[in-house]
């Protein structure tokens, strides 16, 4: 078996260089993210004339498929024995599939329709799947220190906000004629998220050790899922999980035309865009010790409260002078509790690993992380595909006036619906039984069965 450079586990430190290093790929595959549930499919419809309906049924087909490749890829990583661990392979695989796709679907125009859409999201799905589920599933390997994985989660998560930054930096270059995003921004975009994953990924194979992962015989898929469905604390986290990105996916798909055909501000997207993600980045390094004080589990609930506030909240900004400062202010506040939901959920999860690995004696860190992220996707793909369908019920036309029933229909699914999920995701969160003095209790057993 081949030599392994190894964290210290029983300290739980990994260095700052190596840490950046880890992180630094999720920079370009969120630039592809953040345009890829509202921003693209809205360019799409303005400038390749989809319908809002062939939209809907696009993002379910991408997203469920998503799902699909998720728990495979995550089965994959966690079977694959090489020279460079069960990780690294394939994030490499997954950032040139991203790299080649991302080209092309970030270039919307009057001779790309459904099917163009269609195939090259699917193309992106994958890329960055393939880099996703074992990335995630790597954290869990770095350490298992309850609050050093808090620190690399935030780590991970100020990455996903520096992404966010650069995307909506983009429009505010001088030369580009207005700050409104445009596929003339989406392509120069594709060109830096091509050139940082050239940069970020070989350096991440090269400076991040694979971590502390104990080889033991080739997990089985069927011994995998009877280990998730006897696994109390991974179901609590699951239904969660699932309420909330179904909540995020039913606003996402709805927040261009919030800003754009109703409070009429769609130039200032790149804005509040930018305002938010900036506070993300700061406020990710706030959670961790945050969350030594309540828990993970109760800065997840806190977040949920939060988007439960900033909802009821937002539903009562009026079109006009008043409608940027106060979606400023209010997409302020709730990116700070989204930002505490992304760094408690990935370190809530590499607990549930730990939790799974005493019960069952195997690491099967990649298969649960996939699944968090079919949680993210299909719940993200139902609630957006469903958000779009209701307003096209309604009447709601994003490109004419709308009054009465179309805005009843719109705010059903903008506002309403997302409020009753996330009141779910809170009562769950208070619910999950993985707290600090259990954690501990589980990785003592785990550091006694290692030998140490």
């Amino acid at each position: 078996m081949p030599t392994r450079q190894k964290v210290d586990m029983a300290k739980g430190q990994l260095r700052i260089g190596p840490a950046l290093a880890y992180v630094a790929p999720i920079v370009p595959v969120w630039m592809l993210h953040a345009p890829a549930l509202s921003v693209l499919p809205a360019l799409y419809a303005k400038h390749a004339g989809i319908s809002l309906s062939a939209l809907g049924a696009i993002l379910l087909i991408t997203r469920l498929f998503d799902g699909i490749t998720d728990p495979l890829a995550g089965y994959l990583s966690d079977r694959t024995r090489s020279r460079l661990g069960p990780r690294k392979p394939w994030i490499v695989a997954g950032g040139i599939i991203a790299t080649i796709s991302c080209y092309f679907w970030f270039r919307p125009a009057a001779d790309t329709g459904p099917l163009y859409f269609l195939l090259w999201s699917i193309g992106v799905y994958i890329g960055w799947t393939l880099m996703e589920i074992p990335h995630s599933a790597w954290l869990a390997e770095l350490t298992q220190d309850y609050d050093e994985r808090s620190r690399l989660s935030s780590y991970r998560t100020a990455a996903v906000y520096v992404g966010y930054v650069l995307f909506f930096c983009a429009p505010l270059l001088p030369f580009f004629a207005t700050t409104e995003i445009t596929p003339e921004v989406t392509s120069f975009v594709s060109w830096a998220v091509i050139a940082l994953l050239i940069v970020s990924v070989p350096i991440m194979a090269w400076k991040v050790p694979s971590g502390e992962l104990v080889m033991t015989d080739r997990p089985r898929l069927k011994e995998i899922l009877l280990g998730m469905w006897r696994n109390r604390p991974f179901h609590i986290f699951f239904g969660c999980m699932l309420a909330g990105n179904v909540a995020s996916g039913m606003v996402g798909a709805l927040y261009f035309f919030f800003m754009d055909a109703y409070l009429g501000i769609a130039d200032k997207i790149v804005f509040v865009a930018l305002g938010t993600s900036a506070l993300g980045v700061v406020s990710s390094q706030f959670w961790p010790p945050v969350m030594a004080r309540i828990g993970k589990h109760g800065a997840l609930a806190a977040s949920a409260t939060g988007a439960i506030l900033t909802l009821a909240i937002m539903a009562f900004i009026p079109p006009g002078p008043l409608a940027f400062p106060l979606m400023l202010v209010i997409f302020a506040c709730s990116s700070v509790t989204a930002t505490g939901q992304m760094v408690s959920n990935m370190a809530i999860m590499a607990d549930v690993v730990d939790y799974d690995e005493l019960r069952t004696g195997k690491n099967n860190a990649a298969s649960y992380y996939s699944f968090n992220a079919f949680i993210a996707k299909f719940g993200v793909a139902i609630g957006g595909g469903l958000s779009l369908v209701i307003a096209g019920l309604f009447g709601f036309d994003p490109n004419g006036h709308n009054a009465g029933w179309p805005m009843a229909g719109f705010f059903t699914a903008f506002i309403g619906v997302p409020i009753l999920l996330n009141l779910s995701s809170l009562w769950l969160a208070l619910r999950f039984p993985l707290n600090r003095r259990r954690h501990a209790i589980i990785a003592h057993r785990l550091a006694r069965r290692k030998g140490k």
